[in-house]
């Protein structure tokens, strides 16, 4: 058999997330459906919520709310591969999830949107990974409407990880890591503009995982049909970058955690409230 080495090179060298396009995986928020279902119980959202998400990747995050809420819904990302993913897991859902949810190319950094468009933007760990937090929250403030919501769940260290850590992590994703807590978030964001308050936030740890769970996790990749009809050499790259991927991951999970933030657009800057609870 001819070893394409072509596409053994593109595989290698794609982005990470056309790489997670091509496998498929439904790439969720910190804390998936756990996540999504709190932020839920946290809102109120009715019919006529207009929610955004930013870097929806492959769609879990906007189907799953489309799924336990009434709320009109865009997602945006700047990979059309994940893009094209979501919108074919769209289609394979029922009429009403078709109707409220839409998909589309762009960017946190200029989200194709005009002034004060969405009642709540949704950014799960999108924003963590972008070089330039700045542009991207005055893009979110500039979107959301005025006492609307900006939910954010990024991943944050409990531990200060090796450098090597976040080295080989920093690679994979094609951003430089900066470790960052919870009270670092809540400063950038803040400290952007004082009209974005601190509506609501909780600590979550995640933890590592043993290697029969990491194995058992790849296997079912590699066991998707659009994955198996590959040649045994592009499947040998694939499970390969993917394995690597994982093992990276999971021993940054060991330092690791994520948390939930909720912030509210303000039309004036709140005073400083002295007696709260601890």
């Amino acid at each position: 058999m001819c070893v394409n080495k072509d596409e053994q090179k593109r595989i290698q060298e794609m982005s990470y997330t056309d790489f997670i396009a091509l496998l498929q995986e439904t790439n969720r928020c910190p804390g998936g459906k756990r996540t999504v279902k709190r932020i839920r119980e946290l809102l109120h959202i009715a019919e006529n919520t207009k929610l955004l998400e930013v870097g929806s990747n492959t769609g879990f995050t906007s189907l799953e709310f489309a799924h336990i809420s009434p709320a009109q819904i865009c997602g945006i990302d700047i990979s059309a591969e994940c893009v094209r993913v979501a919108n074919d897991t769209k289609m394979a859902d029922v009429q009403n999830i078709k109707d409220r949810v839409s998909f589309q190319v762009g960017s946190g950094y200029n989200i194709p949107f005009s002034e004060e468009s969405f009642d709540i933007i949704m950014t799960g760990g999108a924003t963590g990974f972008m070089d330039d937090k700045s542009t991207a929250l005055k893009e979110y403030f500039r979107v959301l409407k005025t006492w609307g919501f900006l939910v954010m769940t990024p991943l944050v260290y409990h531990t200060e990880p090796p450098q090597e850590v976040l080295d080989s992590v920093s690679k994979i994703i094609g951003t430089k890591i900066i470790p960052m807590r919870a009270s670092d978030w809540e400063r950038k964001v803040t400290e952007e503009n004082k009209l974005w308050e601190l509506y609501h936030q909780e600590q979550h740890v995640l933890t590592s995982r043993a290697d029969i769970d990491i194995n058992t996790y790849i296997s079912y990749f590699m066991n998707k049909q659009h994955l198996r009809s590959q040649s045994d050499e592009i499947r040998q790259a694939i499970e390969c970058r993917w394995r690597s991927h994982i093992n990276t991951f999971n021993e940054n999970h060991k330092y690791l955690g994520y948390v939930i933030q909720i912030y509210r657009k303000r039309k004036i800057e709140e005073e400083p409230e002295l007696f709260v609870t601890s």
